[in-house]
């Protein structure tokens, strides 16, 4: 079988391309995820800054059902995939506090949208000033997308 020469660079050009494309989105900026959450329809909004490969920033969550929480951001991206995570520690009235750590597996889409798969774990502790261990955990995972706005 005969490969055709100008079939492969095109090919590998159209590849080099998107790779500098991706690598060259700054994503500093505001960001809004929606998504379903347990069943709770959550809005982030995320405020990130972007220094080389290293990412931070800050976040808030509109819950339909429970109070506004926010919380930081930390991670890293190289070429077009994004591995962050977001830390909270809610505090709920007449209830435990709600130590939330969120992993994301995401991808640019284009420089004004990112897709991937959130995961997160809860801990429910029964006195966060006691040190005692007594706890409850639970973890799930959903895909996502966020849009600079």
């Amino acid at each position: 079988m005969r490969i055709d020469g100008s079939a492969v660079i095109l090919s590998l050009l159209i590849f080099f391309g998107y790779l500098a494309i991706a690598s060259a989105v700054d994503l500093t900026g505001t960001w809004e995820s929606k998504y379903n959450f347990s069943g709770i329809e959550e809005v982030m909004t995320a405020n990130i800054q972007q220094a080389g490969e290293n990412l931070t920033g800050t976040f808030d969550v509109q819950s339909s059902t429970v109070d506004k929480y926010s919380g930081v951001i930390f991670g890293r991206i190289n070429e077009d995939a994004i591995k962050a995570y977001y830390l909270s520690v809610v505090k709920r009235e007449g209830k435990d506090p709600l130590v939330m750590i969120t992993f994301t597996d995401g991808r640019i889409a284009d420089q004004n949208t990112i897709n991937g798969i959130y995961y997160v774990l809860t801990k429910n502790y029964k006195c966060l000033d006691c040190g005692s261990q007594d706890s409850d955990m639970s973890f799930l995972s959903a895909p996502y997308k966020a849009t600079r706005i």
